[in-house]
């Protein structure tokens, strides 16, 4: 019998981080990619969080999702209407053969205005 992963724990809209060309100055702003990915929630382990606030990120989620290599450490989800900053996105196998990307979610270091 084979073991299909399912993302039922919620979902996610997918944004970049760009340089906005308005005004004199560049300036990152977050960029609506129009991507609505759902998700399967993990456990984040303690020695992981213990890790990370040791370098003054606070880790909020760690979620798995189908596999999409496009998503970055330059891409923010919004869920809940709340962003939370990709810290790592790592691309897995997951024990029954299926291609997952995992996400390491930290709250953002800082406030981006939002274009879209």
């Amino acid at each position: 019998m084979i073991n299909v992963p399912h993302y039922m724990d919620g979902y996610f809209d997918l944004y970049r981080v760009e340089e906005s060309e308005e005004g004199d100055y560049p300036v990152e702003v977050l960029k609506n990619q129009d991507m609505r990915i759902y998700y399967r929630e993990i456990a984040v382990f303690d020695r992981l969080r213990f890790e990370l606030k040791q370098g003054g990120k606070e880790v909020t989620l760690k979620v798995r999702i189908p596999r999409y290599e496009k998503i970055d450490s330059h891409c923010h989800c919004l869920i809940n209407g709340i962003f939370h900053e990709v810290y790592n996105a790592a691309h897995i196998i997951n024990k029954d053969g299926w291609p997952e990307t995992e996400l390491t979610l930290v709250a953002p270091e800082k406030n981006r205005e939002v274009k879209e």
